[in-house]
């Protein structure tokens, strides 16, 4: 083998292992998260939303606890038509709750709510679906990674991590996202707005959801179409 070969080969061991580290670090940076909520009595949106701010965290492991919180706080059981009147009533219903946490409760609420949605579309359908596979359809959905098999693998920790991904991929997207090492709840949070494409509506951090809140059907009735795409494809 000549010098040239080894050095190529040596470079792809050094990809393997680094791809290897990130992995495990995504892992051990969601079980810690999952730790942290489940040990609250409260459990759901309230164990999230008192959930320090700080906590490291990564995007995808923060995705799984939003689907965790969900299933855990809401009963399931809607017609089609319900689906977004459920929708509508959940984000009137959990406004006001994330006040007191300020601007990165209201993003927090705000992408529960979408979560939420999420799981009743998939409920009505009567889809058997982990949590781990939920969260994997919401980073699709919400524009963060291309497609389901990178976000099943990024949930998973079987590839590259969100954030990972997210460097490699999309360059000109992350100068606009903080991304920092660790990741913690609020730049999780954070960057899952952004790279969402809420933010853009008039709805900076800093004044997070109050019209979305109270006026979301427009939104809703889109995230339900392509929810229902995106699970047809996927069938």
């Amino acid at each position: 083998m000549g010098i040239g070969e080894r050095l190529a080969a040596k470079a792809a061991a050094i990809g393997e292992q680094a791809k290897e580290v990130a992995a495990t670090r995504a892992r051990e940076a969601a079980d810690a998260a999952k730790d942290a909520v489940t040990a609250r009595t409260e459990g759901g949106l309230l164990g999230l939303l008192r959930m320090d701010d700080e906590r490291p965290v990564t995007i995808e492991g923060v995705t799984v606890l939003l689907v965790a919180a969900v299933r855990r706080d809401e009963s399931r059981g809607l017609s089609d038509r319900d689906v977004l009147k459920a929708a509508k009533r959940r984000y009137r219903r959990l406004g006001t709750l994330s006040l007191p946490s300020g601007p990165v409760g209201g993003i927090l609420v705000n992408l529960y709510c979408e979560a939420a949605t999420l799981c009743d579309v998939v409920e009505l359908r009567g889809v058997a679906m982990s949590d781990d596979a939920v969260a994997a359809h919401l980073l699709v959905l919400w524009h963060v990674l291309p497609d389901l098999d990178v976000a099943a693998a990024a949930v998973a920790g079987d590839g590259l991590g969100v954030v990972d991904e997210l460097r490699a991929r999309a360059r000109e997207r992350v100068a606009a996202v903080e991304l920092p090492d660790p990741m913690t709840k609020r730049a999780a949070l954070t960057a899952l707005w952004r790279l969402n494409g809420l933010a853009g509506d008039a709805m900076e951090a800093e004044g997070t959801g109050v019209r979305e809140r109270l006026f979301p059907g427009r939104r809703v009735k889109a995230f339900v179409r392509e929810a229902g795409e995106q699970l047809d494809r996927a069938a």
